[in-house]
């Protein structure tokens, strides 16, 4: 019984020393996000990184009990990956570079079939910008996707393992899909859309190709 009673003392102590780490953890990734909002520096990039993506779901709620958008985490880390993986995303060939875009990109009057290998087909029929977007990349030979998911990008490493990807999406999209591929170290840039709301959402076409074209 007195071994037993140790035992759970033990853990008790453990389980408190468990918390209070936790805690300092979030403090420092709660000043650091609130640093970085009102500065619009980002300092300590790999930590900060780190201690987002540790604590990503407590953070959002903290960040929202101070009056934060909840999506500042999601743009903080994916500016972050932008700026530590660029080199390797514009030093990468133009032509072994993938681009994605998300499902909600497409028209609501789209007739285009969707494939779980490859996504959307899309069948350049001009109801949205991606057709003819879908044309300057097949004239390049560089291959374009679809996703209906934030995970289908998984799928699109299994067909092109030595690609390089443009990512298109919105905040916890775009974020789960660097995360995804920052893990198997793929080189990788991401492009925010403009107009949210799952339905018909826009981006900025101009940028797109400004840094689906660009090369070290």
């Amino acid at each position: 019984m007195t071994e037993l009673s140790s035992f759970f003392s033990v853990l008790g102590v453990v389980f408190v020393i468990i918390i209070v780490i936790l805690g300092i953890l979030l403090l420092m990734a709660t000043i650091l996000i609130y640093s970085i909002v009102k500065k619009k520096k980002i300092i300590f990039p790999r930590t900060t990184l780190f201690l987002l993506d540790t604590l990503y779901y407590p953070l959002k709620r903290l960040v929202v009990s101070i009056n934060l958008d909840e999506s500042v985490v999601d743009r903080i880390e994916i500016d972050i990956r932008n700026k530590i993986l660029r080199n390797e995303y514009f030093s990468s060939k133009i032509k072994d570079r993938v681009v994605v875009f998300p499902y909600c990109s497409r028209s609501m009057e789209c007739k285009a079939q969707v494939s779980p290998e490859v996504g959307v087909k899309c069948i350049k029929c001009g109801k949205c910008k991606i057709g003819k977007f879908k044309e300057i990349c097949d004239s390049n030979s560089i291959k374009i996707f679809i996703a209906p998911g934030g995970s289908f990008v998984k799928r699109v490493l299994k067909r092109h393992p030595n690609s390089s990807v443009l990512l298109v999406a919105c905040h916890v999209e775009l974020n789960e899909m660097m995360r995804i591929l920052s893990t198997k170290r793929i080189p990788e840039y991401g492009i925010l859309i403009e107009k949210t709301g799952c339905i018909e959402t826009d981006v900025d076409m101009e940028l797109v190709k400004e840094i689906l074209f660009e090369a070290y």
